[in-house]
């Protein structure tokens, strides 16, 4: 299996799809921190003509690491993705993520943007404050409440729950560690979905899974993704080179509207599409649909 060491005792796993000098790559960014490029990932891009790139980021799925939290920030994400590009001798990518994902794409176009072609992304997350205190203080809780409740409940204190939830991930006993993992999980997964079932949340709670991902997020988003306040839209005239389609759930209880709107406001190339019926995920029928038009549209408008 091929590896990138990236240094700090991380190793990224990564796969290609296609040859990447053969065309311009896309390169799949994907969610959490921590997440890792799930099965179902790999089918936004199947069959496309255009080669692909998937990679686990630090600390999640097949990349390994001596330390998950060692050397492991934002700052360093953005790195491993431009060793990754010269490592495969590309000049430019196609950055393709939502959620995290579309945060680290935008990061990533701040700081390269003559390495990127264009991007395609959906679920905006622009790792500001107000986001977080949406999602895991009030906001979400208003549309959910009985699952918040049970949220809040793994918990010793409500007023900060992103710190107390990293703080039982990475001190308690490995049952508790397993227990608030879980429930972290399931309050992403009850989000995720514009009519979330139980089996979809049991999938996206795994425990096998969802421990690297509970750690890794709560452990970013207690320090705002060590970005400093609004970096995004204050670096945003960095980007305005860059071709980038948005594909945003009318009812996105994750990554509310109003992010995405306000982002396509600063980018001058960038075109919103709102799908009225649609959530989170890009699983969503309505998400998936859209996204599948717009990477197909991409195979014949490679160098224009």
């Amino acid at each position: 299996m091929p590896y990138l060491n990236v240094g700090d005792g991380h190793q990224l796993y990564f796969e290609l799809q296609g040859n990447p000098a053969a065309d311009i790559p896309l390169l799949f960014v994907h969610g959490g921190p921590g997440a890792g490029v799930r099965a179902d990932n790999k089918q936004l891009f199947a069959k496309l003509q255009r080669p692909v790139i998937y990679y686990d980021q630090r600390g999640c799925g097949n990349s390994t690491f001596e330390n998950r939290l060692t050397a492991n920030t934002t700052e360093h994400l953005i790195a491993d993705i431009e060793l990754l590009r010269r490592t495969l001798e590309v000049e430019q990518l196609i950055l393709a993520g939502g959620s995290w994902g579309s945060t680290l794409s935008l990061l990533y176009g701040i700081r390269y943007p003559q390495h990127v072609a264009s991007m395609v992304l959906w679920g905006i997350f622009l790792c500001r404050q107000q986001e977080l205190d949406w999602f895991y203080l009030y906001g979400a809780n208003q549309i959910y409440p009985e699952e918040y409740q049970r949220f809040i409940q793994q918990v010793d204190y409500a007023a900060d729950p992103v710190t107390a939830y990293f703080e039982k991930l990475s001190t308690a006993n490995q049952p508790q560690r397993n227990a608030a993992a879980i429930s972290w999980a399931r309050w992403e997964a009850v989000n995720s979905f514009l009519a979330p079932d139980e089996a979809k949340i049991a999938l996206f709670s795994a425990p096998d899974s969802c421990l690297q991902m509970a750690l890794l997020e709560s452990y970013y988003f207690k320090q705002q993704a060590f970005l400093p306040p609004d970096y995004i839209l204050r670096n945003s005239a960095r980007l305005q080179a860059i071709p980038v389609d948005i594909v945003q759930g009318r009812y996105d209880t994750i990554c509310p509207c109003g992010t995405a709107w306000q982002l396509s406001n600063q980018l001058a190339r960038a075109q919103l599409h709102i799908l009225p019926l649609a959530a989170h995920d890009a699983t969503e029928p309505e998400n998936f649909c859209s996204l599948r038009a717009l990477l197909l549209d991409l195979e014949s408008a490679i160098a224009d």
